[in-house]
């Protein structure tokens, strides 16, 4: 039995800050340059990530997610398991207002 139960606890806020961070430069290299020369090079959670800091819903559209389904995704990521699954049961309220606050910053 391992002893790495990292994966079920709420990420430190080092690690929000370095999504929050990474996610607002892939939107600003999407603003510039366009999606054509990312979309495959990043990994599905980080074009739908930067996707949804840019409301862009065509591209989630592509990616064959909603805005709720692409949501679900990233709070798994954002609180850990046990987290991730409170929210999507509380109706994702914490990881669409983590997005929400990046874009107001924007």
């Amino acid at each position: 039995m391992s002893d790495d139960w990292a994966i079920f606890e709420l990420p430190g806020q080092d690690q929000m800050a370095r999504h929050a961070e990474a996610l607002i430069h892939r939107a600003d290299l999407v603003r510039r340059d366009g999606w054509d020369q990312y979309r495959h090079i990043w990994s599905c959670g980080e074009v739908i990530g930067t996707a949804l800091i840019l409301g862009d819903h065509a591209e989630l559209q592509r990616c064959s997610e909603t805005t709720d389904s692409a949501l679900e995704r990233w709070a798994y990521d954002l609180w850990g398991i046990t987290g991730g699954q409170s929210d999507v049961d509380a109706g994702l309220q914490r990881t669409r207002a983590w997005f929400d606050s990046i874009r107001a910053t924007r």
